[in-house]
């Protein structure tokens, strides 16, 4: 019998280095497994796309939140109920010829890991945001977000009626280009609210003046230090021009803080660390429900970026991004232990390649890196007992053979073996192939992918332990499905002729769909719509997540369905895509017809604008495709609209319910 593979999921461009998911696993050996749960892949970028394209960063542009917005616990009026509180002073000194003297800065920045206990869901969920007035920005003000990581934590947990959870994340906040060169040294380099403040020192004796405003400042971390310690002589200030004649201001840049040792008076854990985007604030937001609730109802698995520089992971941002997630994860389990229980360091970034002179892998890359993280919590590390499992998530682990001929298939197959020497679990990604997509479509069953024996699911999955567990050479390796899933809407990677965008398979769906585009709206035709939800609607998704939950119960293998929540800023709605036609991006995946932004079990109606006021008496999402709403349900501002569920005919409660109890801390 010829065995029909799933395809991997291909990784999408930005922050999709998060790429879309599925996945499969089970155990080489049970040593290291707990009983499954109800499991969901996580990221929380859920606001919905302009109304209209009037980015003011951007001119004509559609645009989606970004990612800082969803993050919480932030006030400058309340800092002491803030996760970080910051300030800057500037001292203008001016000749008596009212021309600039000298100038001088000093400034301050502040965690305080346990502001939030016990604190209020609003205050959680506090940020800051400046609206503008068409191009003419506002002052920042405070916003209690409806769509905080908090708020999205304490519904999944309401949603699922207090059954446990386990949550893949894939980040910790931090993103390779948030990065700054300073005098020869590299920084991790973030924009925190800060509390800024300009005195005017008139050199006729008059008054000191002061400006006051709330401004996103950017602040520079020593990015390999785990602890630090305030160092105000960083502080680098430029100028130009002669003082008393043309002197002028160019930047502040608030370089705050020194390395330090952990025992040095004043170290404290470097604050870069929590002054990231909203995936930095998952751990610690599900430990304060946590601890609320008395035990543990959210599990995290924090994921680590795929922080690469000039083609390696081997670099001071990767390593900044694993010691934020162990940060995050510290102060967590701090506050609930056993919140976090697994790092997982890098998302479909061990892929099969030819080695090249004088270049690691992209396997050996995280091999090292797996290493890095591991000896931050061996004993005498910084992390010593933090005790976090350490993996990886990939989506090509299924393409091992020991066997093989191929020169890229036995380097790849050696360099995950070496891996294997170093890891406590493996997560795969799997999705139903173009050929079970099709079936499902045709039967709107999923017996083509879960089928026992027969499925697609089940046989990769045999092969894969048997192939894993020759390499392990009897190493205990959890094995997980990293994502898994099947979206409401849209145009889908797997879709039989995505391959070739341009020229798709005669007689594939996408092919189909190249008949039916109405080129001026840059839509499909109602006819091409009718096709493409043959394969993706929320009936056949809910079919699907009732076969995957029950075949993770069936043979006791923690999945986790790809995902939590959808995320519209995956499909593009600026068309044409970079290096894509108008055609070829019409039919993608990423497109504005397609199926990224639908994978989630639950959305949210928030759509974004930076703007005060509108004309529009009622407000729509400005993408061509748009989830269907509930009873009751209408679509509101970017920060007070509503989570709710997609799938109403997927009992989400009873799923989560029907896992086995698990023994909590």
């Amino acid at each position: 019998m010829t065995a029909v593979f799933a395809q991997p999921r291909v990784a999408a461009a930005r922050h999709r280095g998060i790429a879309v998911l599925l996945a499969w696993i089970g155990c080489i050996t049970p040593a290291w497994a707990e009983t499954p749960r109800m499991g969901l892949a996580y990221q929380p970028y859920v606001g919905q796309w302009s109304q209209t394209p009037d980015n003011p960063y951007a001119s004509n542009r559609f645009y989606t939140p970004s990612f800082n917005t969803y993050v919480g616990g932030l006030s400058i009026a309340d800092p002491a109920h803030a996760f970080l509180r910051a300030e800057q002073q500037i001292d203008l000194y001016f000749a008596q010829n009212g021309r600039l003297r000298s100038v001088e800065a000093s400034g301050r920045l502040d965690f305080d890991p346990t502001a939030l206990e016990d604190a209020t869901d609003a205050q959680w969920s506090r940020t800051l945001f400046r609206f503008f007035d068409g191009q003419k920005p506002g002052p920042a003000q405070e916003i209690d977000n409806q769509a905080s990581v908090f708020r999205q934590l304490s519904y999944l947990v309401e949603a699922a009626q207090d059954s446990p959870l386990k949550l893949a994340t894939y980040g910790a906040g931090f993103q390779p280009g948030y990065w700054r060169e300073l005098d020869g040294e590299g920084y991790a380099t973030l924009p925190v609210w800060t509390d800024n403040r300009v005195r005017f020192h008139p050199g006729d004796g008059g008054p000191t003046t002061t400006n006051r405003s709330i401004d996103a400042l950017h602040f520079h971390f020593p990015p390999t230090a785990v602890y630090v310690k305030p160092d105000p002589s960083r502080i680098l200030i430029q100028t130009q021009g002669e003082p008393g004649r043309d002197l002028k201001l160019d930047t502040v840049h608030l370089r705050l803080f020194a390395p330090a040792r952990k025992q040095d008076p004043g170290a404290r854990l470097n604050p870069g660390f929590f002054a990231g985007d909203a995936n930095g604030q998952i751990a610690l937001a599900a430990a304060e429900i946590n601890a609320r609730a008395g035990k543990r109802l959210l599990t995290i698995e924090q994921g680590v970026e795929n922080a690469a520089v000039y083609g390696t992971l081997i670099n001071d941002r990767m390593r900044f991004a694993i010691l934020s997630a162990l940060a995050q994860a510290k102060v967590a389990n701090d506050r609930f232990p056993g919140t976090v229980t697994h790092l997982i360091v890098s998302n479909e970034y061990a892929t099969i390649a030819a080695k090249t002179p004088g270049q690691p892998t992209p396997t050996e890359q995280i091999t090292e890196m797996v290493r890095f993280a591991k000896a931050r919590m061996a004993p005498g590390g910084e992390f010593a007992g933090l005790g976090l499992r350490v993996g990886v998530r990939g989506n090509q682990f299924r393409a091992l053979d020991p066997r093989s001929t191929d020169p890229a298939i036995q380097q790849f197959t050696r360099d995950v073996k070496n891996l294997l020497a170093e890891v406590d679990f493996l997560m795969e990604n799997i999705y139903p192939s173009p050929e079970a997509l099709d079936i499902a479509a045709r039967t709107g069953n999923w017996d083509a992918f879960f089928a026992p024996k027969t499925g697609e699911l089940d046989i990769q999955w045999t092969r894969l332990t048997h192939t894993l567990s020759e390499l392990a050479d009897g190493r205990s390796i959890e094995l997980m499905i990293g994502e898994i899933g099947q979206p409401t809407d849209g145009i889908p990677f797997n879709l039989s002729g995505q391959k070739n965008l341009r020229t798709p398979a005669a007689g594939s769906a996408t092919a189909q769909l190249s008949a039916h585009i109405d080129r001026d709206a840059r839509r499909l035709t109602p006819e091409g719509f009718a096709i493409m939800r043959r394969y993706c609607n929320p009936e056949l998704t809910t079919a699907f997540l009732t076969d995957a939950f029950a075949w993770s119960r069936k043979n006791g293998v923690q999945i986790h369905i790809f995902e939590a929540f959808d995320e519209p800023y995956k499909f593009g709605q600026n068309i044409p895509l970079p290096g894509l036609s108008d055609t070829e991006s019409l039919l993608s995946s990423q497109g504005n017809q397609g199926a990224e932004g639908f994978y989630g079990l639950f959305g949210y109606t928030g759509v974004a604008s930076f703007q005060t006021q509108t004309t529009r008496t009622t407000i729509l999402p400005g993408s061509t495709l748009r989830a269907p709403l509930g009873k009751g349900q209408q679509w509101a501002g970017q920060f007070s609209g509503r989570l709710y569920s997609k799938l109403p005919e997927f009992d989400f409660a009873e799923t989560a319910a029907a896992f086995k109890p698990i023994i909590s801390h």
